[in-house]
C-alpha cells in the first residue's frame, strides 16, 4: 500500500508564485500519481482529495493541529510507503530542479530517496542531491517515506512545466519507476534472507 500526501491545502496554500498555488499543483500531481501507481496494482490512499486542510475548519487555522492530524492519518493506513508531494520556491528566481528529502536517521529512507531521485533526474536533469532532514511529516510518522520537491514554482520556466498536465504525468511515471526499483530490491533481499534461514 502507498500513501500520497499532497502538502498544504485549505488555508495553507504553500508557495504562491505567478498567481499559482502550490497546494493545488501538489493535489493535481498526487491524483495523477495515484492513477499511475494503481495501474501497477498498488493500493493508494490520499491524505486529502480536495482543497482543504486536515482540520477542515472555516476559521482559526492551526498549522500544528493540521500536521498532527496529517501524521495521524498517514499512520492509520499502515502503508508501506509515504510520498509527500511539494513544490519548491526561492527568492532566487534562477533556482531550479527537483530534490528528494528523507528523514536523516532513516537508512531505508535514504535508499528510497536515492532510487526515486535517480529516476526523477532522468526527466528533470536536476543537480540537487538527496538530503537528510527533520521535517515533521517524515520524522513523526511510522511509515517509511520521502518528501519530493518536484521543482521551483518561483522559476518562471519551471513553473510552466509543473503546471503542464503532460509534464506532471511524466513526473509521476518517474517517481513510480524509482519506487518500484526500491521495492523490488527490498523484496529480493527479504527472499534471500528467508532462503538462508531455510537452508
Amino acid at each position: 500500500m502507498r500513501k500520497l500526501q499532497p502538502a498544504h491545502g485549505g488555508f495553507d496554500n504553500g508557495a504562491i508564485e505567478y498567481g499559482y498555488y502550490e497546494d493545488n499543483i501538489n493535489l493535481e500531481i498526487a491524483l495523477k500519481m495515484k492513477d499511475e501507481l494503481e495501474k501497477s496494482g498498488a493500493k493508494v490512499y490520499l491524505t486529502r482529495d480536495g482543497d482543504y486542510d486536515m482540520t477542515k475548519r472555516n476559521h482559526h487555522y492551526s498549522k500544528q493541529d493540521d500536521m498532527y492530524l496529517r501524521v495521524k492519518k498517514i499512520d492509520s493506513y499502515k502503508c508501506d510507503y509515504l510520498l509527500s508531494i511539494h513544490q519548491n520556491a526561492s527568492g532566487n528566481r534562477s533556482a531550479w530542479g527537483s530534490q528528494v528529502f528523507y528523514y536523516y536517521r532513516s537508512k531505508q529512507g535514504k535508499a528510497l530517496a536515492f532510487d526515486i531521485d535517480q529516476s526523477l533526474k532522468q526527466l528533470t536533469n536536476s543537480r540537487k542531491p538527496i538530503s537528510g532532514c527533520g521535517f515533521r511529516v517524515l520524522r513523526a510518522t511510522k511509515t517509511l517515506g520521502v518528501l519530493i520537491e518536484c521543482g521551483f514554482l518561483s522559476n518562471y520556466n519551471e513553473c510552466g512545466q509543473l503546471r503542464s498536465k503532460n509534464y506532471q504525468k511524466k513526473l509521476c511515471q518517474k517517481v513510480k519507476e524509482g519506487l518500484i526499483k526500491y521495492h523490488l530490491r527490498i523484496m529480493t533481499q527479504k527472499k534471500k534472507k528467508t532462503a538462508k534461514i531455510l537452508q
